[in-house]
């Protein structure tokens, strides 16, 4: 079975496939990348029509590649999910869903992000699935453009810093985009420091096979 994974950052791609590589081995997938997306949310400062229609025709892109799932993987977009999930018969999930479902166990979720729109769409999330659920969320925005300059260190540094700003007032931090996954070995905490990366990953390693099992059994 097929996972197509639509991104809008080529930053978000390294990290994804270093998690299936580590999680999900058998797992075939397939990349779907328009790296202006990112750009033009910044430009616009809000989700426009015209991205949400870029989206729709990669969803469509995806469909025609045979996908058995679809994977976004870039945070700052989730929020399109219900509007394309309408659209297709194809499951589409979030970039943060599986790592979010694992911080709500926690009652403090701190979000570490390098870009403005992402702790939006996760604390929407986090919100819906749990109204009590207290966030403390730290942004660098703009911070993920260093690591296309070059500047993976100066990038690195920023994102530690956030994490050390918020670890004593939390249970958990999440490290919002997979661009950041990294960070995971390069910084110790006294809380749990969750990847989006590898939790989707094993998420979607987990859903392929319950629907290839389902497949077997109808057949």
């Amino acid at each position: 079975m097929k996972v197509v994974l639509i991104s809008a950052t080529a930053n978000s791609l390294a990290p994804i496939e270093e998690a299936f590589r580590r999680h999900a081995p058998d797992v075939e997938y397939v990349h779907l990348l328009d790296s202006d997306l990112l750009f033009q949310l910044e430009r616009a400062g809000e989700m426009t029509s015209l991205i949400r229609n870029r989206f729709v025709d990669l969803v469509r892109l995806a469909e025609q590649s045979g996908a058995d799932l679809i994977q976004l993987t870039c945070s700052a977009f989730n929020g399109l999910v219900p509007y394309l999930q309408e659209l297709t018969k194809v499951r589409i999930f979030r970039s943060d869903q599986a790592v979010l479902d694992r911080a709500l166990k926690y009652e403090r979720v701190g979000l570490v992000s390098t870009v403005s729109a992402t702790p939006i769409a996760l604390s929407s999330y986090l919100k819906e699935k749990n109204p009590d659920v207290q966030i403390i969320s730290e942004v660098e925005d703009g911070a993920i453009h260093l690591l296309s300059e070059g500047l993976k260190e100066e990038h690195d540094q920023k994102v530690i810093r956030l994490i050390r700003k918020i670890e004593s007032r939390v249970d958990v931090i999440v490290l919002s985009q997979y661009s950041i996954e990294h960070i995971t070995e390069l910084v110790q905490s006294e809380v749990p420091i969750l990847g989006a990366a590898s939790a989707t990953a094993q998420h979607v390693r987990e859903y392929l096979e319950e629907k290839e099992r389902h497949h077997l059994t109808r057949t």
